[in-house]
């Protein structure tokens, strides 16, 4: 069943003393299947939280139509309400409550109780029923960030909106918390997030936004048919290390804040690269290898110019 289609849909916002309308989404058609789980990716600014409250009824497209389980929300944002939860990094809850107050409050308001899944994930971040009488502001950001997907899961949303609202997760939790997340029937997760690791292990499919325009969307490998390499190395050079020495090691790379990343086209390159990254430990204070995975598809199809193949 489709969860969601979206029906050339164009929304602006005004902007400045002048009134100027500005286009944050422009003309975007896509369908997302239940349960399929997706994640925006792009620059910023480029229409992603927009589209995800345009998903949760929070705004209302100028053009096009939002079709959610067979029902259009531009006509009836009531029904996008019902079936989406949105959590942003604003989503503020009341510290001086407990944790078992706060529960207790979505509980009532959802009709609604908490699950075995939310349950568990409350108890991988050390909030087990005996912590419930825990203050939030006693809390780490981690139990909180956990808290509040939650409480968000006791409404029983058939879709999950979450923008940036899993920034402060200890990356030790991530793997049981993911694959209690995934676990859950029925929900259908769309997601932007700064952690591609994240993102890795919820999301099978992905969209990419550029200035408001859908750049392309579908599952990784799909995206990435066109994709020359097959793994690729993050090195983090020692200050003072130039772009000769750099370039050096013989393969196409692109800087990404303080990490060259080199790209390989088979197991023979990746052996080649290593031996010579061996050869220059002195240089180096970290290497990691990595298959295709969300990373790719950003400086890929985002970043192509970027990418320096001068050696390739």
């Amino acid at each position: 069943m489709k969860a969601l289609e979206f029906r050339g849909v164009t929304k602006t916002f005004k902007s400045g003393a002048l009134g100027k309308r500005v286009t944050a989404l422009k003309d975007i058609s896509f369908q997302l299947g239940e349960g399929e789980d997706l994640a925006v990716i792009g620059p910023s600014p480029s229409g992603k939280t927009t589209l995800l409250k345009l998903i949760a009824g929070i705004y209302r497209p100028d053009k096009g139509d939002i079709i959610m389980f067979g029902k259009s929300i531009v006509k009836d944002l009531g029904w996008a309400r019902k079936n989406t939860y949105y959590i942003s990094q604003q989503m503020q809850l009341n510290k001086k409550l407990t944790v078992k107050e706060e529960i207790s409050y979505f509980q009532e308001l959802f009709k609604n109780p908490i699950s075995r899944e939310c349950m568990e994930m409350l108890e991988i971040v050390g909030l087990s029923e005996k912590d419930y009488g825990k203050r939030i502001e006693t809390l780490s950001e981690t139990q909180i960030t956990i808290l509040k997907v939650v409480l968000g899961l006791i409404k029983k949303p058939k879709i999950m909106l979450m923008d940036n609202a899993l920034g402060e997760i200890d990356q030790k939790v991530i793997e049981e918390f993911t694959d209690i997340l995934n676990s859950i029937e029925g929900l259908t997760i769309i997601m932007v997030d700064r952690n591609i690791n994240l993102l890795n292990r919820i999301c099978e499919k992905a969209m990419i936004l550029v200035d408001g325009k859908l750049m392309d969307i579908g599952r990784v490998k799909d995206i990435l048919s066109d994709y020359p390499y097959k793994y690729d190395v993050e090195v983090a050079w020692k200050h003072g290390v130039d772009e000769n020495e750099i370039a050096r090691l013989g393969y196409p790379y692109q800087k990404v804040g303080g990490i060259v990343r080199y790209y390989l086209k088979d197991k023979m390159e990746l052996r080649e690269i290593m031996e010579k990254i061996v050869g220059e430990m002195d240089k180096i204070m970290q290497a990691q290898v990595s298959g295709i995975d969300l990373e790719d598809i950003y400086y890929w199809k985002i970043y192509p110019k970027q990418l320096n193949e001068k050696n390739k």
